[in-house]
C-alpha cells in the first residue's frame, strides 16, 4: 500500500511540475521589445503568476480561444477562464491607477 501511494504522489508531483514548466514557457514568450506593447502593460503582465501570464499571452497576443489554450496547456477550459478573470482584475487595478 505504501509503495502505491508513494508512486501516485510522485506521478502527481511530476505532472504538476510539467504543467508549470509548460505554462512558464508560454508566459516567457511575452515580447517586451515589441514597439506596440506599452512598457507599463509589459511590466503589469510580468507581475502576474505564470499561469495567468500564459493565459493572457495566448489570449491577447496569439488570439487563441479558452478551449484552444486549455488544450495547449493541458488544463480545463474553466481553469483558463478563471486565470483570465483574475488576471484581468489584477491588470485593471494596476493599469487604472
Amino acid at each position: 500500500m505504501y509503495r502505491a501511494v508513494l508512486a501516485r504522489a510522485k506521478t502527481v508531483q511530476r505532472a504538476t511540475f510539467r504543467r508549470r514548466r509548460r505554462e512558464q514557457r508560454f508566459a516567457e514568450n511575452i515580447v517586451t521589445t515589441d514597439p506596440e506593447v506599452m512598457p507599463e502593460v509589459a511590466r503589469a503582465v510580468a507581475r502576474l503568476s505564470a499561469q495567468q501570464r500564459a493565459c493572457v499571452f495566448l489570449t491577447y497576443w496569439e488570439d487563441m480561444t479558452p478551449t484552444q489554450i486549455g488544450e495547449q496547456l493541458l488544463i480545463a477550459e474553466g481553469t483558463v477562464k478563471h486565470h483570465l478573470a483574475r488576471a484581468r482584475k489584477h491588470l485593471r487595478g494596476v493599469l487604472d491607477d
